[in-house]
């Protein structure tokens, strides 16, 4: 608390209190006192001195704080429906619950934390009188990485003692249950739901299909067919289709573990969405029928988007960009060096150009402004090749001012409000793994109605100049990647992932909104044609003033309508458009309605989405106890069957390591912000004065 200096300064403070109330009351030698009296008066003379002059040296005091921390028994209740699709569903329905109830009371009465949550394709908190209804057994997933996940992130820093995980061990979604690391280090009990038993069972348990197939062309099929117990049994799978059902094959179930996968082809006869289903005939005696459909969801198209890939000359991002587009069965890619540029026929009959190194001369500037003013969409890969002065003379929407005519590596940097599509979370963690490209040493400039993907960051230092952007004139779109050697993005990925998959989705999704027309229209929402039961569904929405400025100054509402059944919704807003997370919805066909106004016109956009029912819950019903086994065992818990569940509390309360945590804190305060500090010295002062008053000399 002290210091040496403020130990020196302490006997100074004490002896000039020494001397003051010495000369005060002895050296004068005042005879109106006695001895006695003398003594008296100059003890409280002196202590309220020193009290005084002690606070010069900022005394602390430190004061010791303990708080318990009540240890948490995080209970967690698979809410799929697996659970209720067996025999004993009434007993999960009513009596379990009942007991489920009964648990938590008894846990809240002990000295614990309850912390009930649901889980299944997401993690939620319930309450613990169950009077919120949470627990229905409707969720159509189960994912054991999102619960992990979901304890990690709220509780991981705090005194977590167990977790109660009641649950079919059947996963559907993400990593399995054991996918557990014991990273929380407590006991896990687990209540073994569901039943075990391996039943008699036909199922399709796999369709492997192109979601995009060109009008009047066949399209393969690959469907897998799986039973358990039916050993002898015939059966028979059909296709069903605009209404009709085809046979496809009968076949015998050879084994009582069997699968068999089945090729096919099928015509596409409508362009549009084509609902496909799959129907494997019942057997006998058998108990799950629900696994016996399967849908499917094909988009037909009317032709190929053809691609043109010109150069200046070869380079390995032309093989990148090929790559890309011919793993696309939409896109149809011919390339060709520039000087060969007569050779692959009309311009016009090209769907989108890719100019890559391109100005390099004054020829290839006319032929490219002729490309431009036919409207046809255009990607440019500026890079050492491209003439920048030329490249300006084509008056796009980028302009270049040359600095130097070297290259500068620059790296991307994403752009979180960019609006016209989004990048999967692996995309966007991928981005800060990428390496450089090579772009002219420049300062960038875009209008205002252009949008950026990415930014260049040179070395350490952000710029607003763009690496890849997008810029709109009329009902035509031009794309600009800034940098060259973006082939070098795909070997990255591969070397750290073993997939091109994020840098191909980043050329991907750019080459399709360049190539996409443009309706111009000022109100347009965005949507994917097909959404999987198990994806969040998120739509995005873009408004255009009247000069085609981007703006989201008004409020937008939807309405999303399925089966009759209407529901509103608000965008939220993005930094220059509009953006709506629905969250997980149910299968079906969906349509919507957005509006807006914007001065005084009404703004309107509509369209349709399709959820998959991907039935994940209903394609395996045989319960995984074995693992819930093997998890209790590892984390040194135990294994419960829902009937004896109860016994789970007295359990947790004989378990010693589960205890509460006591947390030691250290306060400092000065002596100057304590009130019974100033207390003393008044009283001190006001004693010398009441006995002075008191003996006659005041």
């Amino acid at each position: 608390m002290f210091t040496e200096y403020s130990l020196w300064w302490g006997l100074l403070i004490v002896a000039v209190c020494f001397g003051l109330t010495y000369f005060f009351y002895f050296y004068k030698k005042d005879k109106a006192y006695t001895s006695l009296q003398r003594y008296v008066l100059s003890a409280l003379r002196f202590v309220s001195l020193f009290l005084i002059l002690f606070l010069f040296l900022s005394p602390v005091k430190k004061i010791k704080h303990f708080d318990v921390e009540k240890p948490i028994i995080l209970y967690a209740q698979d809410n799929s429906s697996s659970i209720v699709n067996t025999k004993d569903s009434s007993f999960y329905k009513k009596e379990y619950l009942k007991k489920l109830q009964n648990i938590f009371s008894k846990i809240e009465k002990e000295d614990y934390n309850l912390i009930p949550v649901t889980f299944g394709s997401k993690t939620n908190i319930i309450d613990s009188k169950l009077s919120d209804n949470k627990v229905d057994y409707n969720d159509f997933a189960t994912d054991f990485d999102n619960l992990y996940s979901f304890v990690a992130e709220n509780y991981s820093s705090q005194n977590i003692a167990a977790i109660v995980i009641a649950s079919d061990g059947i996963n559907t979604v993400g990593g399995d249950l054991l996918s557990y690391n014991n990273e929380f280090n407590c006991p896990i009990y687990t209540i073994a739901m569901g039943d075990n038993s391996i039943r008699k069972d036909i199922k399709i348990a796999d369709v492997r299909y192109n979601k995009v197939v060109l009008l009047n062309n066949e399209y393969p099929l690959e469907i897998t067919v799986s039973a358990y117990k039916a050993k002898g049994e015939n059966a028979s799978l059909f296709m069903e289709k605009a209404g009709k059902r085809t046979l496809i094959k009968n076949f015998k179930i050879e084994d009582d573990d069997f699968a068999i996968t089945i090729p096919y082809k099928s015509l596409a006869q409508q362009i549009g969405r084509e609902k496909v289903s799959f129907i494997v005939s019942k057997i006998d005696k058998e108990y799950n029928i629900i696994n016996n459909k399967k849908d499917i969801y094909i988009e037909v198209i009317n032709s190929k988007k053809k691609i043109l890939i010109l150069a200046s000359a070869p380079h390995p991002d032309i093989s990148a960009f090929k790559s890309v587009i011919e793993a696309n069965q939409n896109y149809e890619c011919t390339f060709s060096m520039f000087d060969n540029l007569r050779k692959v026929g009309k311009i016009e009959d090209y769907d989108m150009v890719i100019l890559h190194n391109l100005p390099q001369n004054t020829i290839s500037a006319n032929e490219i402004s002729q490309i431009l003013n036919k409207n046809i969409p255009t990607l440019f890969v500026l890079g050492q090749g491209t003439n920048i002065a030329l490249f300006n003379s084509l008056k796009t929407s980028l302009n270049i001012l040359p600095l130097s005519s070297g290259l500068n590596q620059t790296t991307p940097s994403y752009n979180k409000s960019f609006s016209s599509f989004t990048l999967s979370p692996n995309a966007e963690d991928m981005i800060k793994n990428f390496p450089p490209l090579l772009s002219p040493i420049a300062k960038y400039s875009l209008t205002a109605s252009s949008n950026v993907l990415m930014y260049q960051n040179i070395g350490s230092v952000s710029t607003n100049y763009p690496l890849i952007a997008f810029s709109e004139n009329g009902t035509t779109k031009t794309g600009f990647i800034t940098g060259e050697n973006i082939w070098r993005w795909r070997l990255t990925n591969y070397l750290i992932n073993q997939t091109h998959n994020e840098a191909d989705e980043i050329i991907n999704k750019t080459i399709q909104l360049v190539g996409e027309k443009s309706t111009r229209a000022h109100f347009h929402v965005e949507s994917k044609d097909f959404y999987s039961q198990n994806e969040d569904i998120i739509l995005q929405a873009q408004l255009y003033n009247e000069n085609f400025e981007l703006v989201n100054t008004p409020e937008a509402e939807i309405i999303i309508t399925n089966k009759g059944k209407s529901v509103n919704h608000s965008f939220g807003k993005t930094n220059n458009a509009y953006f709506l997370n629905l969250g997980k919805m149910n299968a079906g066909e969906y349509s919507f309605s957005a509006t807006t106004t914007l001065g005084n016109k009404t703004y309107t956009d509509k369209g349709n989405f399709v959820i998959h029912n991907i039935e994940m819950e209903e394609s395996d019903l045989v319960a995984k106890h074995s693992d819930l086994y093997t998890l209790a065992s590892k984390t040194n818990g135990k294994m419960f069957y829902p009937k004896d569940v109860e016994k789970l509390v007295d359990v947790i309360k004989n378990n010693q390591n589960i205890k509460p945590i006591m947390h030691e804190s250290t306060e400092s305060k000065r002596f100057i912000s304590l009130w019974w500090y100033w207390l003393l010295i008044a009283l001190t002062l006001g004693g010398e004065w009441f006995l002075r008053k008191y003996w006659g000399k005041i």
